[in-house]
């Protein structure tokens, strides 16, 4: 997630470069800094009044400050600031309130084109694979046959059953529904609201009505990243009816500010519970406020993507590939492979925020020219046989290969040349890795020294 322009740990290392007077670190010193981080934060859209409590808070913690002999200002203030978005954003995980003995009734409330409807399937399927849950998705948009026809869909391609009745009454479609969920043993009941503007009375009425008969645990309101201001108004609305319990951030995964939808946390007081992060029924992650602060200053989320190559990448495959690799057997069938799991991560861009330091490092537009790249050696690799992949020298050997390769992909000569080319570097790489493996050496001293200096 990437809502700042520019990065947070970016403006302080920047800012706080000069030599202090003395140890301490004075009101002059932390200006300039706090001048450009109130800059970022509202060109992010983050409500004024969080900003304005947000820098009155950092300033107060770090003026007049004392340094230790190993401390440095700028890692001080950045810790400060770390620190201050965490109590904003939530200092704990908010978990979902799954009961044990009888069904978890979940509400999903929000605005229209909100993403609410597939964030209910992302959550059916979140808690069917992640806590062996057992859920009923219930369609409750009496006022738009294509809602309820688009949460069957999503269903079916979950593998979760769908309830809905011929009836404009949401009352006997909630009763019946918790009938069905008891004799059918669904333990998490979501059910789908029509979407609405806040400021509709008979609308928000009918919520209050779905929420008495429901006895719902859990009241979410779904909220779109690229919401501007307004977001904070529609949220305190729909909190004044119904009393929520959290939010669903979605579209996190794109360029969207988002400041506006993060500033309801500080001012509503409420948690948020998961955040969408793509179009995949399984784009939807435990919001981690530590995590997200990490993000937003630039820092990185190795722990999250840990977590994606735990979910998404085929291990044995992964081992059997490292192990050919340093053997000096890597040949362009696990060239392809390899990019094949490394999509599954989500976009290059996407990766490339969760690994600490490259974060502003790789422009948009190198990542964009890498990922069109990748997608054009996966179109030559098609085109390969299997032999040909395996065999590699073949193509050069036999240029009817070459010949063919490029007519099947409809690409250019000197494409298939640079993926060969690279394959070649890639395979020299790992074949010295495994060299030095080999022979007990640790192969990233070097790279590790080089970055040290």
């Amino acid at each position: 997630m990437s809502i700042f322009k520019s990065m947070i740990s970016n403006i302080i290392a920047k800012n706080m470069k000069r030599k202090l007077i003395g140890q301490t670190i004075s009101d002059e010193d932390i200006t300039e800094v706090l001048k450009q981080i109130r800059i970022a934060l509202l060109d992010a859209d983050v409500n004024f009044l969080v900003v304005k409590n947000f820098i009155k808070t950092v300033r107060d913690q770090v003026t007049n400050y004392v340094l230790q002999p190993h401390e440095k200002p700028d890692e001080v203030v950045l810790k400060v600031v770390k620190e201050e978005l965490v109590n904003i954003l939530g200092k704990h995980d908010a978990e979902l309130k799954l009961n044990h003995n009888i069904p978890t009734n979940i509400m999903f409330v929000g605005l229209q084109g909100s993403g609410k409807t597939t964030s209910i399937a992302k959550l059916a399927y979140y808690l069917k694979i992640k806590k062996n849950k057992n859920p009923l998705l219930v369609a409750l948009d009496i006022y738009r046959p294509a809602a309820i026809d688009q949460l069957k869909q999503l269903a079916n391609k979950i593998n979760v059953p769908c309830f809905s009745l011929d009836t404009k009454n949401v009352g006997d479609i909630v009763e019946q529904a918790l009938a069905f969920a008891k004799n059918n043993h669904h333990d998490c009941v979501l059910f789908d609201t029509a979407g609405r503007l806040q400021t509709n009375e008979q609308l928000m009425n009918e919520l209050k009505e779905i929420k008495k008969l429901s006895k719902a645990d859990e009241i979410l309101l779904v909220v779109d990243a690229l919401a501007g201001q307004d977001i904070v108004n529609v949220a305190r609305e729909f909190h004044n009816y119904l009393h929520l319990t959290g939010f669903i951030i979605t579209k996190l995964d794109s360029e969207a500010r988002a400041g506006a939808t993060l500033s309801i946390i500080s001012l509503l007081n409420l948690p948020v519970k998961f955040i969408g992060t793509g179009e995949n029924v399984e784009a939807l992650n435990i919001f981690h406020p530590n995590r997200i602060a990490d993000q937003i200053l630039g820092l990185g989320d190795v722990l999250t993507l840990v977590e994606k190559a735990n979910d998404k990448i085929d291990k044995n495959l992964a081992k059997k590939s490292f192990t050919r690799m340093v053997a000096g057997n890597f040949d362009l069938e696990d060239f392809m492979q390899q990019m094949q799991q490394i999509s599954k991560l989500g976009s290059l861009g996407g990766v490339i925020k969760l690994i600490p330091g490259l974060q502003g490092k790789i422009s948009d537009d190198d990542i964009s020219d890498i990922e069109n790249k990748i997608k054009i050696w996966q179109v030559l690799l098609s085109s390969m046989t299997l032999k040909e992949r395996r065999n590699p020298h073949l193509i050069k050997k036999q240029p009817n290969r070459k010949v063919r390769i490029l007519k099947g992909s409809g690409r250019k000569s000197d494409e298939l040349n640079k993926l060969l080319s690279q394959w070649a570097k890639a395979k020299d790489k790992m074949e010295e890795l495994g060299k030095q493996l080999k022979t007990g050496k640790n192969p990233f001293t070097n790279m590790l020294s080089k970055e040290g200096q």
